[in-house]
């Protein structure tokens, strides 16, 4: 499952688009049932990994993306900033700069795409730091 992750990962980078954010989030939050399955005695190590900020994140668009409102906890949102005038924020953007994906969660605003970036890293890194 994390080969399948980053292979969406790669095409997300090259086509970002809303077919590869789905299909990326869901799959790399979904990583966790085949560890899982694998792994059963890294369970609260797992649980621990999954209280993450951004693997939260993860879940949360996932679980948006595929049920369109959360209802059992808070539920994000997401905007499609773009680099003209009055498209994003002051000083977020630079004019004719593209879009930017963003997820409101409480009081932050993450940039999908770095979003994207840290959870594929941190995924690597405990699969690899647990051996799987």
């Amino acid at each position: 499952m994390f080969q399948k992750a980053e292979r969406e990962f790669h095409r997300l980078q090259h086509e970002f688009t809303i077919d590869h954010v789905f299909n990326f989030f869901v799959t790399a939050y979904h990583i966790k049932d085949y560890v899982e399955n694998a792994a059963p005695a890294s369970s609260n190590v797992l649980q621990i990994f999954l209280n993450d900020t951004d693997l939260k994140d993860c879940r949360d668009l996932c679980d948006k993306g595929k049920h369109l409102r959360l209802t059992k906890r808070n539920d994000p949102t997401t905007v499609i900033w773009d680099g003209t005038l009055g498209g994003a924020p002051l000083n977020e953007l630079p004019l004719g700069g593209g879009d930017k994906w963003v997820l409101f969660s409480g009081d932050r605003h993450i940039d999908v795409e770095w979003l994207a970036q840290r959870v594929i890293e941190k995924w690597r890194g405990f699969l690899v730091q647990q051996g799987l």
